[in-house]
């Protein structure tokens, strides 16, 4: 796919270079005609040279208008508009782990905390659901907040730590890779108790309403640790942790 793409950008960069090196050969004949007093076929080539550059213009100010800029809702009810641009270099950050680098673009751009990707994710929810603390507290540190109106609203779920164990949720920068799970199912790690603790200690919810029933972090961590048929003591702690923040 993405030589397919390159061939046919190629292509089209060929094709336009042809067309704008005809409308200059059109032209200088059409000053030439004109000089010789030949005024019909002389204005016909400067009116056929001028449509490229007025066509190219026309594209150009489509381009301007249609261009990616979606707005977000902020935390304090406002609204801010996010260059797509902007957003594919803070991707790029993340993917060469460039934490001083992610910093300093965020300094620059603090409206990227409310860009939400195709999976609804914001920054802090990608870096909770990628177990990394580092991304959470670079997001925090520009403003970000778990689990806050109106931006959470957008998201496909209820709460952040709802979806804490489900890899779909991986995909903000580094793309979705099922064959590569990040983890083996009902087996804590520490980086996973890490996020989990990063996000409790910094007002992420983890008393729920589900359906008609009550649910918590904890049922859900509970549930989770279960589910290889063995509990390890990062399992216990995992647990304890989430347990605690109910207290």
């Amino acid at each position: 796919m993405a030589f397919a793409g390159m061939f046919l950008g190629t292509v089209f960069v060929v094709i336009a270079i042809l067309i704008f090196f005809i409308a200059f050969v059109e032209l200088i004949i059409g000053i030439i005609l004109l000089v010789k007093k030949k005024k019909v076929p002389g204005i016909i080539l400067l009116v056929l040279s001028a449509i490229p550059v007025v066509v190219t213009v026309v594209l150009l100010i489509i381009a301007y208008f249609t261009a990616e800029y979606p707005e977000y809702d902020t935390y304090d009810g406002g609204t801010v508009t996010i260059n797509m641009e902007d957003v594919r270099i803070m991707k790029n950050i993340i993917r060469a782990k460039d934490m001083e680098g992610l910093d300093e673009y965020l300094d620059k751009h603090p409206e990227l905390i409310y860009y939400q990707d195709n999976n609804h994710q914001t920054l802090l929810e990608y870096g909770l659901h990628d177990f990394n603390v580092e991304i959470m507290q670079t997001a925090v540190d520009h403003g970000a907040v778990f689990d806050a109106e109106p931006t959470f609203r957008n998201l496909r779920y209820d709460h952040s730590l709802e979806n804490f164990f489900d890899e779909e949720y991986r995909t903000f920068a580094i793309g979705h890779e099922p064959d590569t799970p990040p983890y083996a199912s009902g087996v804590a790690t520490e980086e996973m108790i890490e996020a989990a603790r990063f996000a409790i200690d910094h007002g992420a919810d983890v008393e729920w309403d589900k359906n008609t029933g009550h649910y918590t972090f904890a049922d859900h961590v509970e549930w989770w640790i279960s589910s290889d048929g063995q509990i390890s003591d990062k399992d216990n702690e995992l647990l304890e942790l989430a347990r605690s923040a109910l207290r």
